[in-house]
């Protein structure tokens, strides 16, 4: 029988093998690669917004597709510094949006709204334009109602462009879940999303070593981005059913089957942000876009698998001409990009990350040609659409 004292002595014999091991390697990495690497050191839970980007951040996101740099300005948004007073002459975008409005996958410099910037700033004439993107990632009408009651309405936009996604209905109903209400029934914040709870005081010291690690050995991040595609696929629901409660892809589903309730949250949050600009005279629209298995049969090829979708199909973009039907219905300009996506998937392919399914630069550059047509036209008077 091994005694209590051989015991401790292999034991620590077994951690000091380790430790050799780990050192060389921890020191290889550091050499290599920075420290913030994945999207939670640019990320903060929030008690009246969910989460947001934390002011001043910096570092880089990385996946096995792509390889960022990621600035946070001093008002948390993923732009270049700006000041909140508006400069004289000046006429301001406010750019809203979940991660393909933030960009994604691409750097600052590629979103659309920054291309949409050099656009205005090469085609105007006499008039100055200032774009803003507050995109983050998650964000959906209710987070971005209560976003621009808090800060974006300080920023005094003349125009603010609200880029609908489709999962946006489905982030809608599970941050209600967590929104609180003044009496009247307006939502006043959205709590973070509840983390898990650790069962037994062995759960809690794995996920203690495991938060250690995250923040203090890079080895970690580095292992973590390379497998992090495999650590999604064993802990996603695999629930494809088509009930938008539960499948942020369901409205794709060919096993959906519509309901005008499913909609009923995100058509609410709208006409809020609707009202609320109307009542300052600021001028709101609406874009929605497709997503890559709406525009080619390629097209997120690998990500499209991974939800369970079919390869070598091209899905219906009807969700998008319900949103655009619903904003038309209700007074707000509404540009539906599907089109302008799948006409420029005939000769520029992909337009999409492979696995990650947000857009590379040549999608950004898309949607800012789009509204720049739509501005120019707006500027001189003219229906934007």
């Amino acid at each position: 029988m091994i005694s209590v004292r051989a015991a401790s002595k292999n034991l620590a014999l077994l951690l000091t093998s380790i430790l050799l091991v780990l050192l060389p390697l921890e020191a290889g990495v550091r050499l290599i690669e920075p420290r913030e690497v994945m999207r939670y050191f640019f990320m903060s839970p929030d008690s009246s917004i969910s989460h947001r980007f934390i002011p001043g951040a910096k570092g880089h996101y990385k996946t096995t597709e792509f390889d960022v740099e990621y600035s946070i300005n001093a008002l948390g948004l993923r732009d270049r510094e700006i000041t909140l007073a508006k400069p004289g002459g000046v006429k301001r975008i406010l750019m809203l949006g979940d991660s393909f409005t933030e960009g994604d996958g691409v750097k600052s410099s590629e979103t659309f709204s920054s291309q949409l910037q050099r656009m205005l700033d090469t085609a105007s004439a006499g008039q100055r334009w200032e774009v803003i993107n507050a995109g983050v990632g998650s964000y959906s009408p209710l987070l971005e109602y209560l976003y621009l009651t808090r800060q974006g309405l300080q920023l005094n936009p003349d125009l603010v462009i609200l880029n609908f996604d489709l999962s946006d209905v489905y982030d809608d109903i599970n941050y209600t879940h967590l929104a609180r209400f003044d009496n009247r029934g307006v939502p006043v914040g959205v709590a973070p999303e509840l983390e898990h709870v650790p069962g037994n005081w062995l759960e809690a010291g794995l996920v203690g070593i495991k938060d250690f690690c995250k923040d203090h050995f890079r080895l970690y991040n580095f292992t973590r981005l390379r497998i992090n595609r495999f650590l999604e696929g064993a802990r996603r629901d695999m629930n494809v059913s088509g009930d938008v409660h539960y499948d942020k892809y369901a409205f794709l589903r060919p096993q959906y089957v519509p309901h005008d309730s499913d909609w009923q949250l995100s058509f609410r949050y709208l006409l809020m942000v609707r009202d609320t600009l109307k009542a300052r005279g600021i001028d709101f629209w609406v874009t929605v876009y497709p997503y890559g298995l709406q525009v080619g049969p390629h097209e997120w090829h690998a990500g499209r698998q991974f939800w369970g979708f079919q390869t070598d199909t091209v899905y219906s973009t009807w969700p998008q001409d319900t949103m655009e039907k619903f904003c038309r219905n209700n007074g707000v300009p509404a540009i539906n990009m599907c089109n302008d996506f799948i006409r420029e998937h005939e000769t520029v392919s992909p337009l999409y990350h492979d696995y990650n399914g947000h857009w590379k630069p040549a999608g950004h550059t898309i949607v800012a040609r789009r509204l720049l047509a739509s501005i120019t036209r707006y500027a001189a008077g003219a229906d934007p659409l």
